[in-house]
């Protein structure tokens, strides 16, 4: 049985975007090295800008309010809200709660991906 915590140091820190992120399943150690599932917490108007990949990214907020754009779309998020981002698809998301807000997010690489990400 594999376990994780983010009661640990943060294994990633954006410190001009304002946000740490915790690794807790690497794309390494699963199965098919396929999946990453992290959590990633933003502080009062913490950002992450906008990006694509090849993979599908899925999220649930956890904790406070994300305006996240998907896209093209920008819509606000709050704690229990479940998103979905297709491949290459664009997006970007910023911290719009007065304290921190938190994304519990999986990674997912379809086996047609060339996407490095995770394995280099």
């Amino acid at each position: 049985m594999r376990t994780d915590t983010t009661n640990r140091p943060a294994d990633h820190e954006a410190t001009e975007a304002k946000n740490v992120a915790w690794t807790l399943l690497s794309r390494r150690q699963s199965t098919d090295s396929n999946m990453t599932i992290a959590v990633q917490r933003f502080e009062p108007g913490g950002t992450f800008a906008e990006h694509v990949h090849d993979l599908e990214q899925f999220f649930y907020v956890t904790q406070g309010q994300m305006e996240m754009t998907v896209g093209g779309s920008t819509k606000t998020y709050s704690q229990g809200d479940f998103v979905v981002v297709d491949r290459n698809e664009p997006h970007s998301g910023r911290n719009v709660s007065e304290g921190a807000s938190e994304l519990l997010f999986v990674d997912y690489w379809p086996s047609d991906s060339e996407d490095r990400l995770g394995l280099d």
